[in-house]
């Protein structure tokens, strides 16, 4: 089973930039060291945060990224949103054979439970502000 690990990344970048806000931008470099990986990676996903409007970018020798919005208002929600498909789960990559009976319904009758779960993971998210990440970090 495929997993990501891009929005626990996401988490991690954006709690680095919650603990310096009002210290200027914060490079990829030094978010990518907190998170142990590749500064392009760091960009790359800071990138998605930003067209979500959630961080915002400085150009140059002094820039990096800071926070587009206040902590308490940016949810758990919105940053698995930007940075994971829209839905957990996915039917078949390959279409099942048509003169299946179980291939023919098993979409329709899987449907509403595993919407009904990505819409609890979506509520659970909503629930959590990256606020209250960075205050059980103290």
């Amino acid at each position: 089973m495929l997993s990501s690990s891009r929005f626990v990344v996401a988490i991690h970048a954006l709690s680095v930039l919650a603990r310096n806000k009002g210290k200027g931008p914060v490079c990829s470099n030094i978010i990518a060291d907190s998170v142990h990986t590749n500064p392009v990676v760091i960009r790359r996903l800071m990138s998605e945060l930003e067209r979500s409007s959630l961080v915002k970018s400085t150009s140059g020798r002094t820039g990096g990224f800071e926070l587009a919005k206040a902590a308490p208002t940016i949810s758990l929600a919105d940053v698995y949103s930007a940075v994971e498909d829209e839905t957990v789960f996915r039917p078949h990559k390959i279409d099942p054979s048509v003169d299946c009976p179980v291939a023919k319904q098993l979409m329709s009758v899987l449907s509403p439970p595993l919407r009904a779960a990505e819409k609890a993971l979506t509520q659970s998210l909503q629930h959590t502000t990256l606020e209250d990440v960075i205050r059980a970090f103290a």
